[in-house]
């Protein structure tokens, strides 16, 4: 009997590290280090294929007994680096594809024209594909359904003819896998809602005719945001803007008239606002045409549009910025005139 009893004993201990060794095998961490891309309509086969046999047996049970679904499988690239777990493994792939996000700044002030130049200049996009995409009327009526300041009654305009004005300066990141300038005007005009619009959204919601309709409002910031850098004194600009309109005087913003050229400001020189500063066809010189031009012409700040709404009164009517960037007021012409011959 001794010699069975053994033969018993040595039996048990082979089943237990037999045991023990398939709980190791189905439990251990799956071990991966490789990218890999999946095509529009390949499977998640070809993720489980660079596992070992163990290993994908034990992923395939896995995904048997939690009815895991691939079938909405994103198209992309894929990598792995180190010891997953097998829950961990399989949450990874259905999370979708690694995004590349591109981190793409809109700085203030900017027009269309000058973010169009600016996406170009990187081959992110093509030249005028960011300007056709705001121009384009299906899209400005798609997110004007889903925005309530774009509305052409709100803002007293019709048709609008562009998305200018809304596009929020700001720093977005966007996937470049997908379709850059519609992500990048979403995040834009998102940010407009969130940063302005909630802050003022009676006062952007007025359609009084006047000078203070809401797309007045975003016209006349996006001049001040073009004409005054400095927020402490974006106030009392507004103000000076403002007077002028109201006893019908032309703005003399000589920067207004590059919009009407549809082209950047970088290309916009001193010279060429020089050549074509008298020029009435110009609808966008507010030094030969009186008013307001009829869009505004670069995409303002928060500061800006809040010293529009809220500018400082004064008694100057004039100003004028000398070599150092620094403001100088004047009540009368001959004020103006005393500051450019000291300044200037």
């Amino acid at each position: 009997m001794a010699p069975k009893k053994k033969k018993f004993k040595l039996w048990r201990r082979i089943v237990l590290i037999v045991l023990i060794f398939c709980i190791y095998l189905f439990t251990k961490n799956i071990t991966l280090d490789t990218k890999i891309t999946i095509n529009q309509g390949e499977s998640a086969s070809k993720i489980l294929n660079q596992l070992g046999p163990i290993e994908k047996l034990r992923v395939k049970l896995y995904i048997k007994t939690h009815n895991v679904d691939f079938s909405k499988l994103e198209a992309g690239s894929y990598t792995f680096s180190g010891r997953y777990t097998k829950a961990w493994f399989i949450e990874k792939i259905l999370n979708g594809s690694e995004k590349e996000y591109l981190r793409l700044t809109i700085l203030e002030g900017r027009s269309i024209y000058d973010i169009d130049e600016a996406l170009t200049k990187k081959w992110y996009i093509t030249g005028w594909d960011y300007i056709a995409f705001v121009s384009d009327p299906s899209i400005i009526t798609k997110y004007g359904a889903r925005y309530s300041f774009l509305n052409e009654t709100v803002l007293n305009v019709s048709p609008l003819k562009s998305l200018e004005g809304f596009l929020y300066p700001d720093t977005y990141n966007v996937d470049k896998t997908k379709n850059i300038i519609d992500q990048l005007v979403y995040a834009q005009l998102e940010n407009f809602n969130t940063k302005v619009r909630s802050k003022y959204e009676n006062t952007l919601a007025s359609s009084s005719p006047g000078w203070h309709s809401a797309y007045d409002i975003m016209i006349l910031a996006s001049i001040l945001e073009k004409e005054e850098r400095n927020n402490a004194n974006k106030p009392t600009v507004a103000g000076i803007f403002l007077k002028r309109l109201e006893i019908w005087m032309a703005l003399d913003a000589d920067i207004t008239l590059c919009y009407g050229l549809k082209t950047s400001y970088a290309n916009c020189t001193p010279a060429v606002i020089g050549q074509k500063i008298w020029d009435k066809t110009n609808v966008y010189n507010t030094r030969a045409v009186r008013w307001l031009p009829p869009t505004p012409i670069s995409n303002p700040t928060w500061e800006s549009i809040n010293a529009v709404i809220n500018p400082q009164k004064s008694d100057y009517l004039y100003y004028l910025h000398d070599m150092k960037g620094n403001i100088h007021y004047g009540k009368t012409l001959e004020e103006h005139n005393a500051n450019k011959a000291q300044y200037l």
